[in-house]
């Protein structure tokens, strides 16, 4: 919900958390003229959540609040944002423990669920470290298995095979031994999506994806198509990702990139191990009667953000 615009700023309680740290924090408050200036401010009472504007926010008994900036900050308020996002990160995987033990299932079927929930972060964290490994390791070093290795612990668990058994544990006890089939469905499905992730980030449209794509480029990501690009390159195409890999690249530096994904065949490669993986999923699961599977698989490929 959004906070009515005639509501000023100035009816925040002056002895309230937010007062503290939207006025007496200087880090915080030196965020423009009000004109000039917004900050989304997400306030947590129960269930509830209202993203409410700068000039327009009064301040219940909210239970826990946060803020998070947009527009030209100090370095401090930077810091902050940052440290904030990271407890916030925190909070709400504490809520997602909360939210199983607290639904209306037997509690040994909680119990399954909290234990599928924490191997589907621990698998998350490794793919994560791994990410962060790989990320600091130079082209040459990185395999074509790293990389589906990342995408297995870190993108499959947490997008698909995570979820899908989660609520398969809580599904009928009848239906409930076709968990190892979605186990393998999901890891070849949830690979699929991040290879046709990583496919969209070097050749999709800015605004049907929702984001830049040249970002994977200059966060220098190790990507599928990048890493089987390189290794299938020539010297000279070696070269010259080296150098455009990591950095802000122009229009032109953008296109030799996608150029050479292209023409060494990694962008075809790519598209033909994410059909043969989503077909792979899909006989995982031929016993399970669900259109839903079938229809998961169909978008992975098929889409377009």
């Amino acid at each position: 919900m959004r906070a009515k615009e005639e509501e000023p700023i100035d009816k925040i309680p002056k002895d309230s958390a937010l007062w503290s740290l939207l006025v007496k924090n200087p880090d915080i408050s030196r965020v423009g003229e009000p004109e000039k200036s917004f900050f989304r401010l997400y306030l947590h009472n129960g269930d509830s959540y209202a993203e409410i504007s700068a000039e327009s926010v009064q301040e219940p008994n909210y239970s826990s609040t946060g803020l998070i900036f947009e527009g030209e900050l100090e370095e401090e308020s930077e810091r902050f944002e940052v440290t904030l996002a990271i407890n916030s990160g925190d909070y709400a995987n504490a809520l997602s423990f909360q939210s199983i033990l607290d639904c209306d299932f037997p509690r040994e079927r909680r119990f399954e669920v909290v234990r599928e929930l924490v191997e589907t972060q621990k698998k998350v964290y490794e793919g994560q470290c791994l990410d962060l490994i790989l990320h600091e390791t130079s082209l040459d070093e990185v395999g074509v298995e790293d990389i589906l290795r990342l995408h297995r612990l870190k993108t499959a668990s947490y997008t698909v095979t995570g979820p899908l058994k989660m609520g398969f544990l809580l599904s009928p006890r009848e239906f409930a031994s076709g968990a190892d089939d979605l186990d393998a469905y999901g890891r070849k499905v949830g690979v699929a999506f991040q290879v046709k992730d990583d496919l969209l980030g070097l050749f999709g449209e800015e605004e049907e994806i929702g984001k830049s794509v040249t970002s994977d480029i200059e966060e220098g990501k190790r990507t599928l198509p990048l890493v089987m690009a390189y290794q299938r390159g020539t010297e000279s195409q070696k070269e010259k990702m080296e150098s455009i890999v990591g950095s802000e690249p122009s229009e032109r530096e953008f296109e030799t990139i996608r150029e050479i994904v292209k023409e060494t065949g990694a962008k075809k490669r790519c598209e033909e191990m994410a059909e043969g993986m989503v077909e792979e999923g899909r006989k995982a699961v031929e016993g399970v009667e669900s259109d839903f599977l079938n229809d998961l698989a169909g978008f992975v490929i098929g889409r377009s953000y």
